[in-house]
Protein backbone atom coordinates (compact mmCIF):
# COMPACT_ATOMS: atom_id res chain seq x y z
CA UNK A 1 0.00 0.00 0.00
CA UNK A 2 1.22 3.06 -1.18
CA UNK A 3 2.43 5.77 1.73
CA UNK A 4 1.32 9.94 1.12
CA UNK A 5 -0.93 11.71 2.57
CA UNK A 6 -3.65 14.18 0.83
CA UNK A 7 -5.82 16.56 2.46
CA UNK A 8 -7.93 18.29 0.03
CA UNK A 9 -6.43 19.87 -3.14
CA UNK A 10 -2.89 19.48 -1.49
CA UNK A 11 -1.14 15.96 -2.42
CA UNK A 12 2.00 15.76 -0.12
CA UNK A 13 4.14 13.16 -1.80
CA UNK A 14 6.53 13.26 -4.74
CA UNK A 15 7.94 10.84 -6.71
CA UNK A 16 11.44 8.81 -5.95
CA UNK A 17 14.02 8.60 -8.08
CA UNK A 18 14.42 4.60 -6.97
CA UNK A 19 12.99 2.10 -6.28
CA UNK A 20 13.83 1.79 -2.14
CA UNK A 21 12.40 4.89 -1.29
CA UNK A 22 10.34 4.46 2.28
CA UNK A 23 7.06 3.45 1.00
CA UNK A 24 8.10 3.38 -2.92
CA UNK A 25 7.14 0.11 -4.88
CA UNK A 26 9.95 -2.24 -5.19
CA UNK A 27 12.48 -1.93 -8.29
CA UNK A 28 10.18 1.15 -9.65
CA UNK A 29 9.71 5.29 -8.98
CA UNK A 30 7.00 5.08 -6.33
CA UNK A 31 5.46 8.39 -4.68
CA UNK A 32 7.48 8.87 -1.97
CA UNK A 33 5.83 10.64 1.55
CA UNK A 34 6.92 13.66 2.59
CA UNK A 35 5.11 12.87 6.07
CA UNK A 36 7.29 11.22 8.56
CA UNK A 37 6.13 8.70 11.26
CA UNK A 38 5.08 11.50 13.67
CA UNK A 39 2.96 12.76 11.22
CA UNK A 40 5.42 16.07 11.03
CA UNK A 41 6.78 16.99 7.36
CA UNK A 42 10.26 15.53 5.86
CA UNK A 43 12.92 17.87 4.77
CA UNK A 44 12.06 17.16 1.00
CA UNK A 45 8.50 18.61 1.28
CA UNK A 46 10.52 22.08 2.51
CA UNK A 47 12.94 21.65 -0.43
CA UNK A 48 10.18 20.59 -2.97
CA UNK A 49 9.04 24.02 -4.08
CA UNK A 50 12.94 25.40 -4.48
CA UNK A 51 15.07 26.97 -1.61
CA UNK A 52 13.91 30.18 -2.30
CA UNK A 53 10.15 28.76 -0.74
CA UNK A 54 12.09 26.85 1.82
CA UNK A 55 12.17 29.38 5.11
CA UNK A 56 8.03 30.10 3.70
CA UNK A 57 6.89 26.33 3.72
CA UNK A 58 9.36 25.77 6.67
CA UNK A 59 6.68 27.65 8.92
CA UNK A 60 4.56 24.73 8.78
CA UNK A 61 5.43 21.65 10.54
CA UNK A 62 2.44 19.11 9.84
CA UNK A 63 -0.22 19.02 7.20
CA UNK A 64 -2.94 20.60 9.78
CA UNK A 65 -1.20 23.75 10.40
CA UNK A 66 -0.96 24.12 6.27
CA UNK A 67 -4.23 23.11 6.00
CA UNK A 68 -5.32 25.82 8.77
CA UNK A 69 -3.22 28.55 7.16
CA UNK A 70 -4.75 28.50 4.03
CA UNK A 71 -8.07 28.22 5.26
CA UNK A 72 -7.42 31.44 7.38
CA UNK A 73 -5.95 33.35 4.09
CA UNK A 74 -8.85 32.18 1.98
CA UNK A 75 -11.22 34.03 4.85
CA UNK A 76 -9.06 37.01 4.83
CA UNK A 77 -8.53 37.54 0.82
CA UNK A 78 -11.92 36.09 0.39
CA UNK A 79 -13.90 33.02 -0.57
CA UNK A 80 -13.38 33.13 -4.27
CA UNK A 81 -9.37 32.76 -4.90
CA UNK A 82 -9.91 34.32 -8.01
CA UNK A 83 -10.50 37.56 -6.80
CA UNK A 84 -7.27 37.97 -5.16
CA UNK A 85 -4.40 39.79 -7.49
CA UNK A 86 -0.67 39.68 -7.43
CA UNK A 87 1.28 42.54 -5.77
CA UNK A 88 2.86 44.16 -8.83
CA UNK A 89 6.76 43.84 -8.62
CA UNK A 90 9.79 46.05 -10.91
CA UNK A 91 9.57 43.30 -13.67
CA UNK A 92 5.55 42.95 -13.28
CA UNK A 93 3.64 43.33 -16.82
CA UNK A 94 1.10 45.93 -17.16
CA UNK A 95 -1.46 42.78 -16.77
CA UNK A 96 -0.30 42.73 -13.41
CA UNK A 97 -0.40 46.33 -12.48
CA UNK A 98 -3.72 46.92 -14.03
CA UNK A 99 -5.52 44.45 -12.39
CA UNK A 100 -4.20 45.46 -9.21
CA UNK A 101 -5.31 49.19 -9.99
CA UNK A 102 -8.36 48.16 -10.67
CA UNK A 103 -8.53 45.62 -7.15
CA UNK A 104 -7.33 48.62 -5.41
CA UNK A 105 -10.17 51.20 -6.31
CA UNK A 106 -8.08 53.33 -8.61
CA UNK A 107 -10.16 54.93 -11.55
CA UNK A 108 -9.60 54.48 -14.94
CA UNK A 109 -8.94 57.93 -15.73
CA UNK A 110 -8.24 61.10 -13.66
CA UNK A 111 -12.05 61.88 -14.21
CA UNK A 112 -12.43 59.44 -11.62
CA UNK A 113 -11.40 61.82 -8.55
CA UNK A 114 -13.39 64.30 -6.98
CA UNK A 115 -12.80 66.39 -4.35
CA UNK A 116 -15.17 67.63 -1.75
CA UNK A 117 -13.83 71.10 -0.06
CA UNK A 118 -16.12 72.24 2.51
CA UNK A 119 -16.74 75.92 3.14
CA UNK A 120 -14.84 75.97 5.89
CA UNK A 121 -11.47 75.45 3.74
CA UNK A 122 -12.58 77.72 1.36
CA UNK A 123 -13.07 80.59 3.57
CA UNK A 124 -9.98 79.93 5.10
CA UNK A 125 -7.59 79.23 2.13
CA UNK A 126 -8.98 80.28 -0.64
CA UNK A 127 -10.36 77.86 -3.36
CA UNK A 128 -8.57 75.36 -4.85
CA UNK A 129 -7.78 76.65 -8.49
CA UNK A 130 -8.13 74.29 -11.68
CA UNK A 131 -4.60 73.84 -12.41
CA UNK A 132 -3.68 72.90 -8.53
CA UNK A 133 -6.42 70.18 -8.61
CA UNK A 134 -5.90 68.86 -12.36
CA UNK A 135 -2.29 68.54 -11.23
CA UNK A 136 -3.18 66.76 -8.10
CA UNK A 137 -5.47 64.45 -9.82
CA UNK A 138 -2.51 63.59 -12.00
CA UNK A 139 -0.15 62.56 -9.82
CA UNK A 140 -2.42 60.97 -7.74
CA UNK A 141 -3.36 58.86 -10.14
CA UNK A 142 -0.06 58.09 -11.97
CA UNK A 143 2.17 57.95 -9.15
CA UNK A 144 0.23 56.72 -6.34
CA UNK A 145 -2.76 55.11 -7.48
CA UNK A 146 -5.02 56.45 -5.34
CA UNK A 147 -8.98 55.14 -5.27
CA UNK A 148 -11.55 57.94 -4.61
CA UNK A 149 -11.90 57.87 -1.13
CA UNK A 150 -7.89 57.87 -0.52
CA UNK A 151 -8.05 61.05 -2.42
CA UNK A 152 -10.51 62.69 -0.82
CA UNK A 153 -8.82 61.78 2.36
CA UNK A 154 -5.19 62.98 1.59
CA UNK A 155 -6.13 66.50 0.53
CA UNK A 156 -8.71 66.66 3.67
CA UNK A 157 -5.69 65.80 5.81
CA UNK A 158 -3.03 68.51 3.91
CA UNK A 159 -5.98 71.05 4.35
CA UNK A 160 -6.28 70.47 7.95
CA UNK A 161 -2.80 70.58 8.62
CA UNK A 162 -2.56 73.51 6.49
CA UNK A 163 -5.30 75.40 8.35
CA UNK A 164 -4.11 74.55 11.96
CA UNK A 165 -0.80 75.92 10.45
CA UNK A 166 -2.35 79.53 9.46
CA UNK A 167 -4.44 79.38 12.64
CA UNK A 168 -0.97 79.09 14.51
CA UNK A 169 0.62 82.03 12.38
CA UNK A 170 -2.59 84.37 12.97
CA UNK A 171 -2.41 83.59 16.77
CA UNK A 172 1.41 84.03 16.74
CA UNK A 173 0.46 87.68 14.62
CA UNK A 174 -2.00 88.64 17.08
CA UNK A 175 0.38 88.19 19.92
CA UNK A 176 3.06 90.28 18.30
CA UNK A 177 1.00 93.07 17.39
CA UNK A 178 -0.37 93.21 20.95
CA UNK A 179 2.89 93.20 22.51
CA UNK A 180 3.90 96.08 20.12
CA UNK A 181 0.78 97.92 21.03
CA UNK A 182 1.45 97.36 24.50
CA UNK A 183 5.07 99.07 23.85
CA UNK A 184 3.69 102.14 22.64
CA UNK A 185 1.40 102.75 25.13
CA UNK A 186 3.38 102.41 27.67
CA UNK A 187 5.74 104.72 25.72
CA UNK A 188 2.75 107.69 25.57
CA UNK A 189 1.83 107.60 28.58
CA UNK A 190 5.15 107.87 30.17
CA UNK A 191 5.12 111.11 27.66
CA UNK A 192 2.13 112.46 27.81
CA UNK A 193 0.83 111.23 31.28
CA UNK A 194 -2.57 112.41 31.56
CA UNK A 195 -3.21 113.91 28.69
CA UNK A 196 -2.78 110.80 26.58
CA UNK A 197 -6.27 110.34 25.66
CA UNK A 198 -7.01 114.26 24.74
CA UNK A 199 -3.70 113.78 22.55
CA UNK A 200 -4.83 110.30 21.03
CA UNK A 201 -7.99 112.02 19.68
CA UNK A 202 -6.85 114.98 18.71
CA UNK A 203 -3.88 113.27 16.72
CA UNK A 204 -6.66 111.15 15.02
CA UNK A 205 -9.05 114.42 14.34
CA UNK A 206 -5.98 115.69 13.06
CA UNK A 207 -5.30 112.93 10.32
CA UNK A 208 -8.94 112.40 9.55
CA UNK A 209 -9.11 116.07 8.50
CA UNK A 210 -5.94 116.24 6.78
CA UNK A 211 -6.24 112.84 4.93
CA UNK A 212 -9.70 113.10 4.07
CA UNK A 213 -8.60 113.06 0.40
CA UNK A 214 -10.42 111.47 -2.76
CA UNK A 215 -8.28 109.88 -5.67
CA UNK A 216 -9.77 108.32 -9.12
CA UNK A 217 -9.87 104.71 -9.33
CA UNK A 218 -9.81 102.77 -12.17
CA UNK A 219 -13.21 102.10 -12.97
CA UNK A 220 -13.51 106.27 -12.18
CA UNK A 221 -14.81 105.72 -9.16
CA UNK A 222 -13.55 108.33 -6.46
CA UNK A 223 -12.10 106.44 -3.58
CA UNK A 224 -11.03 107.60 -0.03
CA UNK A 225 -7.52 105.98 0.80
CA UNK A 226 -7.62 106.73 4.30
CA UNK A 227 -10.97 104.90 4.50
CA UNK A 228 -9.89 102.12 2.37
CA UNK A 229 -6.50 102.32 4.69
CA UNK A 230 -8.74 101.72 8.33
CA UNK A 231 -10.53 99.11 6.02
CA UNK A 232 -7.13 97.17 5.29
CA UNK A 233 -6.54 97.51 9.20
CA UNK A 234 -8.71 98.83 11.78
CA UNK A 235 -6.36 98.64 14.25
CA UNK A 236 -4.50 101.53 12.80
CA UNK A 237 -7.13 103.79 14.50
CA UNK A 238 -5.98 102.67 18.21
CA UNK A 239 -2.13 101.87 17.25
CA UNK A 240 -0.41 104.05 19.40
CA UNK A 241 2.88 104.97 16.96
CA UNK A 242 0.36 106.30 14.20
CA UNK A 243 -0.38 108.55 17.05
CA UNK A 244 2.98 109.36 17.89
CA UNK A 245 3.43 110.52 13.94
CA UNK A 246 0.34 112.27 13.78
CA UNK A 247 0.94 114.36 17.21
CA UNK A 248 4.04 115.47 15.69
CA UNK A 249 2.86 116.41 12.68
CA UNK A 250 0.07 118.51 14.08
CA UNK A 251 2.64 120.18 16.50
CA UNK A 252 5.12 120.84 13.51
CA UNK A 253 2.18 122.39 11.34
CA UNK A 254 0.96 124.34 14.43
CA UNK A 255 4.72 125.89 14.56
CA UNK A 256 4.66 126.50 10.87
CA UNK A 257 1.52 128.56 11.15
CA UNK A 258 2.89 130.44 14.07
CA UNK A 259 5.59 131.64 12.42
CA UNK A 260 4.00 132.25 8.96
CA UNK A 261 5.09 128.95 7.30
CA UNK A 262 2.45 126.37 6.11
CA UNK A 263 -1.17 126.53 5.71
CA UNK A 264 -2.20 130.74 5.82
CA UNK A 265 -5.57 130.09 6.51
CA UNK A 266 -7.16 130.64 9.44
CA UNK A 267 -7.51 127.87 11.70
CA UNK A 268 -10.44 126.07 13.05
CA UNK A 269 -11.05 126.24 17.03
CA UNK A 270 -11.01 122.05 17.19
CA UNK A 271 -7.17 122.83 15.26
CA UNK A 272 -6.65 125.63 17.54
CA UNK A 273 -7.46 123.63 20.64
CA UNK A 274 -5.73 120.04 19.86
CA UNK A 275 -2.55 122.55 19.70
CA UNK A 276 -3.20 123.80 23.20
CA UNK A 277 -3.72 120.33 24.45
CA UNK A 278 -0.66 119.59 23.16
CA UNK A 279 1.12 122.64 24.52
CA UNK A 280 -0.10 122.14 27.50
CA UNK A 281 0.82 117.93 27.91
CA UNK A 282 4.39 119.13 26.51
CA UNK A 283 4.67 121.68 29.85
CA UNK A 284 3.49 118.65 32.18
CA UNK A 285 6.23 117.27 31.02
CA UNK A 286 8.51 119.68 31.42
CA UNK A 287 6.93 120.20 35.24
CA UNK A 288 7.30 116.39 36.04
CA UNK A 289 11.00 116.88 34.77
CA UNK A 290 11.68 119.79 37.02
CA UNK A 291 8.51 120.25 39.52
CA UNK A 292 10.67 122.50 41.30
CA UNK A 293 12.30 125.41 38.31
CA UNK A 294 9.92 124.21 35.70
CA UNK A 295 9.10 127.90 34.91
CA UNK A 296 12.57 128.56 34.55
CA UNK A 297 13.50 126.72 32.06
CA UNK A 298 13.31 128.07 28.46
CA UNK A 299 11.73 125.82 26.62
CA UNK A 300 8.37 126.11 29.21
CA UNK A 301 8.54 129.90 28.53
CA UNK A 302 8.38 129.49 24.66
CA UNK A 303 5.23 127.11 25.07
CA UNK A 304 4.00 129.41 27.45
CA UNK A 305 4.28 132.11 24.28
CA UNK A 306 2.57 129.54 22.29
CA UNK A 307 -0.15 129.30 24.52
CA UNK A 308 -1.25 132.84 24.20
CA UNK A 309 -0.68 133.27 20.67
CA UNK A 310 -3.14 130.04 20.36
CA UNK A 311 -5.86 131.94 22.49
CA UNK A 312 -5.84 134.87 20.99
CA UNK A 313 -6.42 133.19 17.56
CA UNK A 314 -9.88 131.24 19.25
CA UNK A 315 -12.80 132.95 17.54
CA UNK A 316 -14.53 135.40 19.65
Amino acid sequence: MRNYFRRGFLPFYCMADDGDAPGGDAGGGGDVSVINADGSFTDDFYGSHGEENRAYLSRYKTPPDLAKATVEMRKKFGKNPDTMVEIPSETSGDDVRAAFRKANGVPDTVDGYAYDYSDDFATKLGPVSDERMAALKEFSHKELGLSQPKFQKMLDFYHTNVSSDLDSGNAQMKEMTDQRFDEGTAILKGLWLEGTDERTAAALAHLQKYGEIEVKGKNGDMINPLEKLFGEAPQLKQSPWLTMIMDSMASKMGEANRHGGGDTGALSLEGINSQIADVRAKQNVIKETNPVNYKGDPEFKRLEDSLKVLYQKKPA
